[in-house]
C-alpha cells in the first residue's frame, strides 16, 4: 500500500468522522490555510521505506459546515466501519477496508485542538507477500488565511 493510498483512507476517515461531526456539533477545527505532514512506516517481511509527505489545503466555514466536502474522490464502499466514536475535539475509528485487493483493518484516532490536529492510523493486512502493518502519522497546523 502507498502513501498516497492510505493518505487517501484517513482523508476519507476524516471527511466522514467531519460529516457525523457537523451533524451533531461544529468540530474544533479553525478555518483557513492549512499545512498536513504525513509519515508512514511499515513492518513487513520485505523492506519497506519510511514515507513522508507535506502538502497544504484551504479549510473554509463551508467545509467545515459541510464536512462531507472532504471526501474529495475517495470511495467510502472500499471501507466499512465497525466502531465510531466522535466528538467536537476528535475521533476514533475501526474499520475494514477492500484496498487493492487485500482486506486491511485498520484502527484511527484524530484529535482536533482548533488550530492543530493529529491522526494516528494504524493498520495490519495479509498481503500476497505476507502480514504488513502500517502506521501512518499525520499533523497538522493552520497556517493562516487561505491564498
Amino acid at each position: 500500500m502507498t502513501l498516497k493510498a492510505s493518505t487517501r483512507i484517513l482523508i476519507a476517515g476524516l471527511a466522514m468522522s467531519l460529516f457525523t461531526l457537523a451533524q451533531a456539533e461544529t468540530p474544533n477545527i479553525e478555518p483557513g490555510q492549512w499545512e498536513y505532514e504525513t509519515r508512514m512506516t511499515v513492518e513487513a517481511g520485505f523492506p519497506v521505506p519510511e514515507q513522508t509527505d507535506t502538502h497544504s489545503d484551504c479549510v473554509t466555514a463551508e467545509d467545515i459546515a459541510q464536512a462531507d466536502t472532504f471526501m474529495g474522490d475517495m470511495d467510502m464502499d472500499e471501507c466499512d466501519v465497525t466502531r465510531e466514536e466522535m466528538r467536537r475535539d476528535g475521533a476514533n475509528y475501526e474499520m475494514v477496508c477492500q484496498v487493492d485487493g487485500m482486506t486491511m483493518n485498520m484502527t484511527m484516532d484524530m484529535t482536533f485542538m482548533g488550530d492543530r490536529s493529529e491522526a494516528l492510523i494504524v493498520s495490519n493486512a495479509e498481503t500476497p507477500m505476507g502480514p504488513m502493518k502500517s502506521t501512518i502519522e499525520m499533523t497538522g497546523r493552520r497556517v493562516g488565511e487561505c491564498n
